[in-house]
């Protein structure tokens, strides 16, 4: 019991340490003109394979951390409307931060291991890949869906555009291009790395 508590401990910190590297350091970001495609969800996404629902909660929630520092640290337009750089911070401040920053990321944990979990028994590398493919998505899907459902407004005013030209750069482009190869690259990396992974800890108990 003690040693499973320890390696338990283990790999929350090694998912958790992976998170904060890529998120705030240029790891985690490729960069192809105006295209930046993010790699923190991989760590999020892999750990909930062997950390379950509880800890897919857990590292989502150190995504979201992850993020807020790093709107802190490397100010954008988009982290200064959320943060209000401008007008102060307030609650509608604290909304978006919570809505758009924390809550994507800790449901991509959640669906990633609730669909892991779901199909895992039938056939392994495709629970992998279905999970993969979906936790990447949630993480697309919600934070572009919640950013301008409260944000469009602002968004256009700092883009120069109006709510339709903003829904245009939200889920035309960015979506579609960077949602896209976000996913392709979740499922290639979390299932090659969650194979590797899993047979390493099978050797280590056999």
């Amino acid at each position: 019991m003690e040693r499973n508590k320890v390696h338990t401990l283990v790999l929350y910190a090694l998912f958790v340490g992976m998170i904060f590297v890529l998120a705030l350091t240029p790891i985690g970001y490729i960069t192809a003109g105006p295209i930046e495609i993010t790699l923190i969800h991989i760590p999020v996404i892999l750990g909930s394979f062997f950390l379950g629902l509880r800890g897919g909660l857990v590292l989502g929630f150190f995504f979201g951390l992850s993020s807020l520092l790093r709107a802190l640290l490397v100010p954008t337009p988009l982290s200064m409307i959320m943060l209000g750089a401008d007008t102060g911070f307030g609650l509608y401040n604290l909304l978006l931060v919570l809505a758009v920053l924390f809550l994507p990321r800790i449901l991509v944990g959640f669906v990633s291991a609730l669909l892991y979990r779901v199909l895992t028994p039938k056939k392994n590398v495709l629970g992998m890949m279905v999970a993969s493919a979906a936790g990447s998505l949630t993480n697309t899907v919600l934070f572009l869906g919640i950013l301008y459902l409260l944000a469009a407004p602002l968004l256009a005013q700092a883009f120069g555009t109006d709510v339709a030209g903003v829904a245009a750069i939200l889920f035309a482009t960015t979506g579609l291009v960077n949602g896209g190869i976000e996913a392709v690259a979740a499922v290639l990396i979390c299932t090659a790395a969650g194979k590797a992974l899993q047979s390493y800890m099978k050797r280590r108990t056999a």
